[in-house]
């Protein structure tokens, strides 16, 4: 299988605890994340073990994926790992005060059978503009607070 690890980086002019309050929540991925449609929590804890089902479109195809949390420091880190899905991998999210504001920072890396064939490369360069833009929207939203 193709392995991709990808990560991206942005600047928000807000608290660490302000941005992790969308960002660590599922309930707002739909409106910060491109790929997330709906969500659905078996967990409402934010605690290791806890559980979500997502649903949107990857690649062009309707997908269902469940992760489960790893790690969480609210509010600078929440690390996820795919338990059920097209592919598998991790999602990890920190976020660090920094002189003005706070640096967010996502990296996710895994594989999909999907994508079997396809170098990194031709992959990471689309993962990287989706991530980027999640990151752009999250800012938006955060900063407009």
């Amino acid at each position: 299988m193709s392995a991709v690890d990808v990560s991206v980086e942005i600047q928000i002019d807000a608290s660490p605890a302000e941005i992790a309050a969308v960002m660590f929540d599922p309930e707002r991925e739909p409106d910060w994340m491109s790929v997330v449609t709906g969500v659905e929590l078996h967990d409402r804890a934010l605690a290791p073990g806890a559980r979500v089902t997502h649903r949107g479109s990857v690649l062009g195809h309707d997908a269902a994926w469940t992760t489960e949390v790893d790690a969480v420091h609210f509010p600078h880190v929440l690390a996820l790992r795919v338990v059920d899905g097209p592919f598998d991998g991790t999602l990890r999210f920190d976020i660090q005060r920094a002189a003005v504001g706070s640096r967010v920072r996502v990296r996710g890396a895994g594989s999909a059978a999907a994508l079997d064939g396809l170098p990194a490369m031709v992959i990471e360069g689309p993962i990287r503009a989706a991530l980027s833009g999640d990151l752009a929207r999250l800012k938006t939203i955060v900063e407009a607070r």
